[in-house]
């Protein structure tokens, strides 16, 4: 069973904090398919924000209602990006650990 402290995240309101995913003793294996479903969903997320970001950079909206939502979008993506690499680098140390154990 795989559990998140603060999963799913809002996708509107990010700045959840995030610790690190939490695996309840599985076996090797089992393990492998968790860092594995994480890599996955990382890869089919990284990019969820770059067509409204890209968009912004060409100001697509402009005044200052717009460079608030440049700026929340582009922050949001950064957030998000760094969650992704986080929960994908938790789960492989978590991986390499269970390796270790006889």
């Amino acid at each position: 069973m795989s559990t998140w402290k603060t999963w799913p995240p809002d996708p509107f309101r990010f700045g959840q904090p995030y610790k690190e995913v939490i695996v309840a003793d599985l076996d090797r294996e089992a393990m492998r398919a968790v860092a594995e479903r994480i890599q996955r969903l990382s890869d089919e997320h990284w990019w969820a924000l770059d067509l409204p970001c890209r968009l912004m950079e060409k100001d697509a909206w402009v005044g200052p209602t717009g460079a608030r939502f440049g700026a929340d979008v582009h922050a949001a993506q950064r957030e998000l990006r760094d969650l992704l690499t986080r929960a994908v680098h938790s789960a492989n140390q978590k991986l390499a650990a269970t390796q270790d154990r006889p």
